[in-house]
């Protein structure tokens, strides 16, 4: 019995020393990337809501005032293609009765957000920005986007980066270790993201509706700060001793 415990156990440590044996050393790195990107896209945004004691009416006016507002471009030769509307929403409204002392019922209120997207060289962005400015009484921003292009293309671009940053890295401590690298073990990888924009670019009605006035251009007036693109990658090398 005491043979059996005693092949066992040098069987059970000979097992251990292999696997120490056998596991291999790793350098794990880091390479990150960034890109700055000037906008390509002017975003005009506006804030559309209307306002009725009656649910259906409200619901109906909403309705009524966003084809008006479609019509409104369409009309002007903007193509109908360049408006978007992401979402519809009614609710509820209150006020504060001073008498009462208490917040009561005051109607319903449907907002819908529209915008019109364009690319900066578009010829028609001083007139839309006139018929927001001229015929809509609602909230409205304009701001600067990158495109999908601009983000698909400079995916590629982020990435090599990213490896060829994580490679240099991993030389330069190899080298200074004084060991040498193998094969890769393990690659994980971050979707590019924005990572930082310096003063977003907008207009906004009650800012600079004033000065716009005394201007025919107000594009040429804005200029877009560059966008910061960046992404990373995690590659593990084996390293030999």
């Amino acid at each position: 019995m005491k043979k059996v415990v005693l092949v066992l156990a040098v069987i059970f440590f000979a097992a251990a020393s292999f696997a120490q044996s056998a596991e291999k050393s790793l350098l794990t790195i880091e390479g990150k990337s960034e890109v700055k990107l000037l906008p390509e896209e002017i975003w005009f945004n506006v804030m559309m809501s209307v306002k009725d004691t009656d649910y259906k009416t409200c619901s109906d006016l909403a309705v009524q005032k966003l084809a008006e507002i479609k019509s409104l471009f369409t009309e002007n030769g903007i193509d109908k293609n360049l408006i978007k509307t992401n979402n519809y929403s009614i609710r509820e409204i209150q006020r504060h009765d001073p008498e009462l002392r208490k917040m009561v019922f005051d109607g319903y209120q449907a907002t819908v957000p529209l915008t019109v997207r364009t690319k900066r060289d578009y010829d028609k962005n001083d007139l839309i920005f006139t018929l927001i400015k001229d015929n809509l009484e609602s909230n409205f921003n304009l701001n600067f986007q990158l495109s999908e292009k601009q983000i698909t293309e400079v995916k590629a671009k982020l990435i090599k980066l990213a490896v060829d940053d994580a490679k240099e890295k991993a030389g330069i401590i190899a080298a200074a270790s004084g060991v040498e690298l193998s094969k890769i073990s393990a690659i994980q990888y971050g979707e590019p993201n924005i990572i930082g924009i310096n003063n977003p670019p907008a207009l906004r009605k009650s800012g600079l509706m004033m000065q716009a006035e005394s201007y025919s251009e107000i594009i040429d007036l804005l200029e877009p700060d560059e966008v910061k693109m960046g992404t990373n990658i995690v590659i593990s090398w084996e390293i030999d001793q």
